[in-house]
């Protein structure tokens, strides 16, 4: 069968025969599934098994859970998942990237990416990430309460503006591209593509063809240049048959490289400290391990000597996973924990799920770090996979980790997170989990 005749296929929507339900009549099971992911899969674990059917709007869609159907749908060894009809809902944002390309067309297009999440190169963006997190932080101890959502996210969008085109934070042109990112990134929570002046996703197209004609005019430039900046990497990068990439390729990944990386490092940030201010004895950790480097700032290179950094990002992806879900659509009829899949049924396996699945991690819902010290993730390679795996694992997984950990790292050194007394937030869960209230803290000194 061939890629053309796949990708123009129709979803099939009849799964009577696979167990579960299709909820209300026209949103299906979409309100109790976007309350709350982890309540609706157990329910349905404990009712229906790993398989079952449920709807979202017109889609009808099988929830395969469990870190083994993780593995499938990842590995994809006979290539019979694709990405391109999971994520369909999302072509008109970020079509012609790379995580809406299968097989062929995908390791083609994530050729054009790797360079700049090397060592070496993400070496060269360390000075200015660590320069954007001191500056930004630098006026909140002592100031009062604020929103850490709002601020990690003007400062990631900073560090999106600078490390990832070079654009610095000086005049009206770095102010109106953050602001597209901004208004960009905000449009993938829609639910109708309803391209009127109003809505959301008429702003994120328009926001996109902003940043697709800046992008644009900057390529040509930066193909002949030796700046250091990630738009720099894509813009020299050869392909297989020694040709830039076309400008197209270009400016669609890295729009999806905007939107990835954006959102979901504020929202690992901001549910760092909520568990740190909930574990004041966790922040003393970090803070005991910071201050022994001696220095001001960080880079790749005294990761290893902060331990409790990394044990920290992988129990925040445990328990908040900033990809709740990922979607996959078979090709052909397959077989997934024993049922019969139809071909094109959209799939779906909840990462957030798996993480917390009964049965594999000792109390699941505490926050323990040190389980990763102990090794319980290393019981299925799939049961703790926050960036995926397989071939479309997450290119830039080494970059967010490095701006979690530098950011943590100016906030922690020497300062105390502070929680409202017995503050106990409203959580949303998609697009990604954080407190519904953007976290209220206060930064105290401390000696």
């Amino acid at each position: 069968m061939t890629e053309t005749h796949y990708l123009e296929r129709p979803d099939n929507r009849n799964l009577r025969q696979i167990p579960g339900d299709y909820g209300l009549p026209l949103i299906g099971n979409a309100l109790s599934m976007a309350a709350n992911p982890l309540k609706f899969c157990d329910e349905r674990f404990k009712r229906y098994g790993p398989i079952s059917r449920f709807a979202m709007g017109p889609s009808h869609i099988v929830l395969a859970l469990g870190p083994e159907n993780a593995r499938a749908l990842h590995l994809d060894v006979e290539k019979n998942f694709s990405s391109a009809k999971g994520l369909g809902h999302f072509e008109s944002l970020i079509g012609g990237s790379l995580i809406m390309k299968d097989f062929e067309a995908h390791r083609f297009q994530r050729r054009l990416m790797q360079t700049a999440f090397k060592k070496s190169s993400m070496d060269g963006y360390v000075d200015h990430i660590n320069a954007i997190c001191a500056a930004a932080l630098r006026p909140l101890p002592g100031s009062g309460e604020f929103h850490l959502g709002d601020h990690a996210r003007s400062t990631l969008m900073e560090i999106a503006a600078q490390t990832f085109t070079g654009v610095t934070s000086q005049g009206s042109e770095s102010a109106k591209l953050k602001t597209a990112f901004e208004v960009f990134v905000d449009g993938f929570t829609f639910i109708f593509p309803i391209n009127i002046p109003g809505f959301r996703y008429h702003r994120s197209l328009q926001a996109k063809k902003y940043i697709a004609g800046f992008i644009g005019e900057l390529i040509t430039e930066k193909r002949h240049n030796n700046d250091g900046d990630i738009l720099a990497h894509f813009c020299r990068e050869l392909d297989e048959n020694g040709q830039y990439f076309s400008d197209a390729d270009i400016i669609e990944n890295f729009v999806l490289l905007l939107f990835a990386a954006q959102d979901t490092t504020t929202a690992s940030l901001v549910n760092a400290c909520l568990e740190l201010g909930r574990h004041p004895e966790w922040q003393r950790r970090l803070r005991d391990e910071a201050r022994a480097l001696g220095k001001e700032t960080i880079g790749q290179d005294d990761f290893e000597a902060l331990p409790s950094y990394s044990l920290l990002f992988n129990e925040v992806q445990r328990l908040h996973s900033s990809v709740p879900l990922f979607p996959r659509r078979s090709i052909n009829a397959c077989e997934l924990s024993g049922v019969e899949i139809p071909a094109d049924t959209v799939l779906m396996n909840a990462i957030t799920y798996n993480h917390v699945m009964p049965g594999w991690w000792t109390e699941p819902h505490k926050f323990d770090p040190d389980r990763f010290e102990r090794g319980e993730h290393k019981q299925h390679p799939f049961l703790f996979a926050p960036f995926g795996g397989g071939a479309h694992k997450c290119i830039g997984m080494h970059f967010a980790q490095m701006v979690f950990r530098i950011f943590l790292f100016h906030m922690l050194s020497g300062h105390e997170i502070q929680l409202r007394p017995g503050y106990d937030p409203e959580l949303q869960y998609l697009p990604m989990p954080k407190p519904k209230d953007n976290l209220p803290i206060r930064l105290v000194p401390v000696d």
